[in-house]
């Protein structure tokens, strides 16, 4: 989806962006542009567009009245038609990221902004912005050779590996809020990101990534509650029931409701059941979801681990089960006083 192999770095200006809990301020240099030399520009090459090569999921930016009042959005338009406007716009949104920084997990340091040109995405090229705010630097390990020694010193700096916050948004979709990817290994991920909320203000692209994680989601909800108090269905039904979500998904190129519905749910009643739940999900999370589309396999291994079905015992066992419903049982032992699961097998490794 992305080609990044005739990127390049045209301009990048670099500020420094305190928590305003702790009220550090924003550091602006007199000149903040600042031309990257050879070195440099591999390096950023590979240090903040490598991370994005396998994302799948994109967002817009948001505004409740209209997108063209959102101020990151407004930065980003005046750029992709002036990039030499990079020092003032650079100054306005180091300035709004810290207006945005009361969050407990935000830290103090660097913020970067990047101008590319010759990024391909989905076979078209195009222009895009880079924003990277550096969370916590890294500290390394200095050595230098003097006439007769070494001395060695440590230094804080920016680590090549994944950026812990930051943006690619490209010069697409202009209309509905720039096409973007976003990254933010800082928050936990049922929180408000400060990141992605606060600051960059997202809505997400309702394409096929986005059905693919929301059904995946919502079977994930009515299996593991509703099922169980609606039908009496016991552990061994529902782990099942989740075997089969999973397998769907995974054996699956396109994806059709009603015949999702059926394999599920060989009981008719089960499966209205699930289309009135869908309902009520599309609405209580504002969600069009639709009847078909092609599935995401990128969404399916990111979301795939609240399909598994695993049986939690005490704290003794874990039983995960792939399949079979016929060859696991459940009962209860009257002389133990305990339940057990009895398991049927051929082979055992």
């Amino acid at each position: 989806m992305f080609d990044f192999s005739n990127a390049h770095l045209r301009r990048v200006a670099v500020a420094w962006v305190g928590a305003k809990t702790r009220n550090e301020g924003v550091y602006l240099p007199k000149q903040i542009l600042v031309p990257p030399h050879d070195v440099v520009h591999e390096w950023l090459l590979g240090a903040f567009l490598k991370p994005f090569e396998k994302m799948a999921e994109f967002f817009y930016f948001f505004h409740e009245e209209d997108v063209s009042h959102h101020p990151v959005f407004q930065s980003c338009h005046t750029l992709f038609h002036d990039p030499d406007a990079l020092p003032e716009e650079a100054t306005r949104l180091a300035q709004r990221l810290y207006e945005h920084s009361e969050n407990s997990r935000m830290q103090g340091g660097e913020f970067l902004l990047m101008y590319f040109e010759g990024i391909v995405l989905g076979g078209e090229t195009t222009s895009a912005l880079g924003l990277w705010k550096v969370q916590n630097p890294q500290q390394f390990l200095h050595v230098e050779r003097l006439p007769e020694q070494y001395a060695l010193s440590v230094r804080s700096g920016i680590s090549p590996e994944k950026p812990e916050t930051a943006a690619l948004i490209f010069n697409l979709d202009e209309v509905d809020g720039y096409r973007l990817c976003a990254i933010d290994t800082v928050s936990k991920r049922d929180e408000r990101s400060f990141w992605k909320d606060d600051f960059l203000r997202l809505r997400p692209v309702e394409d096929h990534y986005f059905q693919t994680r929301h059904y995946i989601a919502l079977s994930s909800e009515f299996i593991q509650h509703k099922l169980p108090h609606q039908f009496g269905l016991d552990r061994t039904d529902q782990l099942d029931a989740l075997y089969r979500s999973g397998l769907y998904f995974k054996e699956n190129e396109h994806f059709d409701a009603d015949q999702y519905a059926k394999t599920l749910f060989p009981d008719e009643e089960q499966q209205q059941a699930f289309q009135t739940y869908r309902e009520e999900y599309a609405q209580a999370y504002a969600v069009p979801l639709e009847d078909r589309f092609d599935i995401s396999k990128p969404a399916v291994k990111k979301e795939f681990k609240i399909l598994k079905s695993v049986i939690k015992l005490d704290k003794n066992f874990h039983i995960y089960v792939h399949g079979r419903r016929d060859l696991i049982e459940r009962g209860y032992d009257e002389v133990r006083g305990k339940k057990y699961y009895k398991v049927y097998f051929d082979e055992e490794e």
